[in-house]
């Protein structure tokens, strides 16, 4: 087992609020130039641009792990990841499904655009991605358990869009496998506190929406391979297995 340095929250240009910028080639060779390892893509709602993160990654050596970055009904935003394309775009049929018939306001809300491994432009996105869905929180976390994915409530130390944010607390009976804190914000002794006690472990990542946020290695996972399932053994901090982070 080693260490691997890993970013679990990057958005891409099919996010309407992620810059043009963040296509493959241009994220990879940052995420390379950084040293990090492993990173997710976890674009709002969709998984469309994770097969070409995936090809692009592969070619420079870089592990994408595939993602998504749901909005609940509750406006609470989770990251669920999965260990293959097929699995995630299966996830992504289910959260479709659970979208609002809206079409996206890209003079505001801004592009979403699906590119291949080198950055080309395919196809936009018309359908509103930024939106909640009709998914609660519980049933997201119960599907993505049952389809093999791990999930974890996202920037919990941020109110808007947050777990914490809405509740002051992580529920008990959520069967989360982790949270997520930013690298932006002061940490709360309270909050970090509550963690410990809970035995809940979180994860550090950068929440990028442009190249210049790709911030160096925050977070570490001590692993035998990285995979979903090493993930969550991580996280569950069994057999030696572990997640670090620098704060």
């Amino acid at each position: 087992m080693r260490e691997w340095t890993m970013d679990l929250h990057l958005h891409t240009c099919l996010s309407p609020c992620g810059d043009e910028e963040m296509t493959p080639p241009r994220v990879l060779q940052r995420v390379r130039n950084l040293g990090i390892e492993v990173i997710a893509v976890t674009d709002h709602n969709s998984a469309e641009n994770v097969p070409a993160f995936v090809k692009k990654g592969q070619e420079l050596g870089i592990k994408v792990i595939p993602g998504m970055e749901v909005q609940t009904s509750e406006d609470i935003h989770l990251l669920c990841f999965f260990d293959t394309v097929e699995r995630v775009f299966a996830w992504q049929r289910v959260v479709y499904d659970h979208l609002p018939p809206l079409e996206n306001k890209k003079k505001s809300l801004g592009e979403q655009w699906v590119v291949d491994a080198e950055g080309n432009k395919l196809y936009e996105v018309e359908k509103l991605l930024l939106v909640g869905t009709y998914l609660s929180v519980d049933e997201v976390v119960k599907k993505v358990q049952e389809m093999g994915g791990l999930c974890l409530a996202a920037h919990i130390d941020r109110q808007a869009f947050s777990l914490w944010g809405h509740l002051g607390f992580i529920p008990g009976d959520l069967l989360l496998h982790g949270v997520e804190l930013t690298p932006h914000l002061p940490r709360c002794t309270e909050q970090l506190s509550s963690l410990e006690r809970e035995g809940i472990s979180y994860v550090v990542s950068s929440d990028a929406h442009r190249l210049e946020a790709i911030q160096p290695p925050q977070c570490f996972a001590y692993l035998e391979e990285c995979t979903v399932t090493e993930l969550k053994r991580a996280l569950a901090r069994q057999e030696g297995r572990y997640v670090r982070t620098l704060r």
